[in-house]
């Protein structure tokens, strides 16, 4: 039982609340890496546009070519101040060095790895880190991380031609505490805002599943003593209403086998009752009094008659009951369906002219897939009902039409109009258009509802209609 319950999928909910949460998540965390993104390159062009601007004043003074070194150097400090965060290192060509700001990083431990670029621009823009202060506290006199460019300045001091090495430093300790800063409050933002979402989230998905628990309570509260309840469509979100319909069709079908199967008993007992009762009361009348052989004889044929009727009613409710189970599974063998229509007339050939009533056949001799038997056995059923019904001195009429997916068996004969009401209950079990009207050697009751299963079985359909003057029961059989 653990392991089954670990294996359940999660609730709608939960993978509600997971999917939007991880997407907020998801989308807060990009948005995070944007913002910090962007401030970065705004503080590292910000850097290099400083860079850019003191490196261009600086290789202005040095190369002016009438000046002293010490003037050079003089113009070179007081340039450098009002650059707060800015360091320098002025070396000559062997990397020796002439000056290095006092209160700014030993800027000789990058002369290893850096190139001097003596093109008019800065050139390529590295970051250090100052190993003996990374360690420190960071204020003001303890600054830790740099952006360095490498210049060399080609000029003539006293005459002479001279070359001067300079590294420049930024300090952008300032950049990355901000930086830190701002990390550190987007990610205590956006978890706080993530985890008031997943609230919000918790509470929408809750009040967005109120329909399907409101359809759960009412689905609930259908049993089988009100099979009649329906629900409503029109009072559910879009999303549910199929699902509301496709219950409601479900109950209905469901409602339709419930009400059949509780008229079924009273409906077979009382099929069953009258030809118990004619044995019952024929045989008390027989051993009332003495009788002699001939009599006895009439009575055990009277008696067959009814176990015979009795035995053909059983028969005919198993033959359904494998319909209903799916059993009824027809051999499939290549028919001619003008061939077995033809042998059922030749059956009931001489009732029909007992009863005055001529069988007639028309249309084309089409040739199916189906089980032999069963097709006479349905053909059978509604030619008996067609000549029962048929006024003498007129026709039962068989129609076989080649349509173009389907082929149509139409058994038709005249007479009495069935009502309209009727119409789609002749094919249930023991239905009678007449319910105050008892059979008498008229059959079970069934007959109908037999044909309806074995056409069904043969994956076609079958329909009726009437009016006036014709009956008509309508098959429709897939080609072979």
């Amino acid at each position: 039982m653990a392991n089954k319950t670990l294996r359940r999928p999660l609730s709608l909910s939960a993978r509600l609340t997971a999917f939007i949460s991880l997407a907020t998540v998801t989308a807060f965390a990009i948005f995070t890496w944007i913002m910090i993104h962007s401030v970065e390159n705004h503080f590292a062009e910000q850097d290099v546009d400083d860079l850019r601007q003191l490196s261009s004043g600086l290789r202005t003074i040095l190369s002016q070519e009438n000046e002293s070194q010490s003037t050079r150097l003089q113009q070179l400090i007081n340039a450098r101040e009002n650059h707060r965060n800015s360091y320098i290192y002025l070396g000559n060509a062997q990397n020796q060095p002439l000056y290095q700001s006092p209160d700014g990083p030993d800027l000789r431990q990058v002369l290893g790895s850096v190139t001097f670029n003596a093109a008019g621009d800065i050139g390529d823009v590295m970051v250090w880190q100052d190993p003996q202060v990374a360690n420190m506290p960071h204020d003001a006199m303890h600054r830790a991380s740099y952006r360095i460019v490498a210049l060399a300045i080609d000029t003539r001091v006293d005459g002479k031609p001279t070359r001067y090495n300079l590294l420049l430093a930024l300090s952008i300790d300032f950049h990355l505490h901000y930086i830190q800063a701002l990390k550190d409050n987007l990610i205590m933002t956006a978890i706080a805002i993530s985890a008031a979402i997943v609230l919000m989230i918790l509470f929408i998905v809750y009040q967005g599943h109120a329909p399907i628990k409101q359809v759960s309570r009412k689905i609930q509260g259908i049993t089988s003593e009100n099979l009649s309840s329906r629900l409503s469509p029109q009072q559910v979100p879009i999303e549910l209403a199929q699902l509301v319909i496709s219950f409601n069709q479900m109950i209905e079908r469901i409602e339709d086998v419930f009400t059949r199967q509780s008229h079924f008993s009273a409906d077979i007992a009382h099929e069953i009752r009258t030809p118990i009762t004619n044995l019952v009361t024929q045989t008390e009348i027989a051993l009332s009094q003495p009788r002699s052989a001939k009599e006895y004889e009439d009575v055990l044929y009277s008696n067959l008659e009814e176990f015979s009727r009795m035995a053909k009613m059983v028969s005919d409710m198993l033959f359904l009951s494998q319909a209903d189970n799916n059993l009824l599974i027809p051999e499939r063998v290549t028919l001619y369906l003008s061939e077995e229509v033809g042998k059922v007339f030749d059956f009931f050939e001489a009732w029909a002219e007992e009863r005055q009533v001529s069988l007639q056949c028309f249309g084309q001799n089409v040739a199916i897939s189906g089980d032999a038997l069963m097709l006479r056995r349905a053909i059978s059923n509604l030619l008996s009902n067609a000549i029962r019904y048929t006024p003498a001195g007129m026709a039962v009429s068989v129609r076989i039409t080649d349509l173009s997916d389907h082929i149509q068996l139409i058994v038709e004969n005249p007479g009495s109009a069935i009502d309209s009401a009727h119409l789609h209950r002749l094919f249930d079990r023991f239905y009678r258009v007449d319910p105050s009207r008892q059979r008498k050697g008229e059959g079970s009751g069934i007959g109908l509802a037999i044909v309806k299963s074995i056409i069904q079985a043969h994956r076609g359909t079958i329909t009726v209609t009437s009016d006036g003057q014709v009956t008509r029961f309508i098959i429709a059989l897939p080609k072979a």
